[in-house]
């Protein structure tokens, strides 16, 4: 890695956390955006000319412009304004979701997606979602109608990212529209608590799944697809089970229950299209080191997944 893009990566790390740090609301809104403009570099550094790749980073630097700009208009008036409107909410809470990419905002994330290499991919789905997440905890906290906005929008995002996920054959595309599903599952956390806890785990279950992806490790790909699912003993679920634990200590409409669980139910039809896809693919190819990376694959997801049982 060159001094460059070293550099980008210094930029993108330690974008979100003057966020998380500063009490001043112009320096948050600077940090979230040197993140930004450190990642687009990086997204950009493949040695190999993909035009695609160059499309969809151009597609997500637009759409995050927009974002951003919004972001500014609506943060400036809901923080540092004298007087309140429901319109400066809608606005601030309207360019988080275009930040995110969850519904009614989640129109780039298939498109963006399907062009992107492993690597940058990573940082769309999960780095670049730090800072919006906590600016969208704090604007809960003031709000009781804006939590319940939140909490319907984030049900309605886990079903359309079900959706969305069921009419792909590419698994970058299948990727994106999971990521609409979880961000979904992610702000229904923001609500009712275990945000950081789902979000810690589908980074780190993602970032194996993408790990395994650059390795080229067909056996250990379907298992990390299929973990995204959040079924037991996978570790996901620890991350899913920790948001369906906000319903029993909160007062909200158990409607929203039927809703996450169906995205779920959805969603496991295309996880499990792609398991076996590569499943099948890694029975059928000639390598040596089968039996070493069954064992492996089986042993790694049992004992993370196991895991479960101590946050019940």
């Amino acid at each position: 890695m060159g001094s460059g893009n070293l550099l980008f990566l210094l930029v993108l790390f330690l974008g979100p956390l003057i966020s998380l740090s500063s009490s001043n609301w112009v320096v948050c809104w600077v940090g979230l955006e040197l993140s930004f403009f450190g990642a687009i570099p990086l997204m950009l550094m493949d040695s190999e000319y993909m035009s695609l790749s160059k499309e969809s980073v151009i597609k997500y630097f637009c759409i995050q412009a927009m974002g951003s700009g919004l972001l500014m208009i609506g943060g400036m008036m809901y923080y540092i304004s004298y007087f309140s409107s429901w319109f400066w909410d809608v606005l601030f809470i309207g360019s988080l979701f275009v930040k995110l990419g969850v519904f009614p905002m989640h129109f780039w994330v298939p498109g963006v997606v399907a062009g992107l290499n492993w690597f940058p991919m990573f940082i769309v789905l999960t780095w670049q979602k730090i800072g919006p997440f906590a600016f969208l905890v704090n604007i809960l906290e003031n709000s009781a109608w804006v939590q319940e906005t939140v909490l319907a929008l984030g049900s309605m995002s886990a079903l359309v990212g079900a959706i969305i996920g069921l009419n792909q054959t590419s698994v970058r595309a299948m990727l994106g529209g999971s990521s609409v599903a979880h961000t979904g599952w992610g702000l229904v956390g923001a609500t009712l608590g275990g945000l950081w806890i789902f979000f810690l785990i589908y980074c780190f279950s993602f970032g194996l799944l993408m790990v395994f992806f650059v390795l080229g490790e067909d056996l250990m790909i379907s298992f990390g697809v299929l973990s995204l699912s959040g079924l037991p003993p996978f570790l996901m679920f620890i991350g899913k089970w920790s948001v369906l634990k906000g319903f029993l200590f909160n007062d909200f409409s158990w409607l929203f229950v039927p809703i996450l669980i169906l995205g779920a139910f959805l969603s496991l039809f295309f996880y499990l299209k792609f398991f076996y896809s590569y499943y099948l693919k890694f029975l059928y190819s000639e390598t040596d080191n089968k039996k070493l990376f069954g064992a492996s694959s089986l042993a790694l997801f049992s004992m993370l997944g196991s895991m479960y049982l101590f946050f019940l």
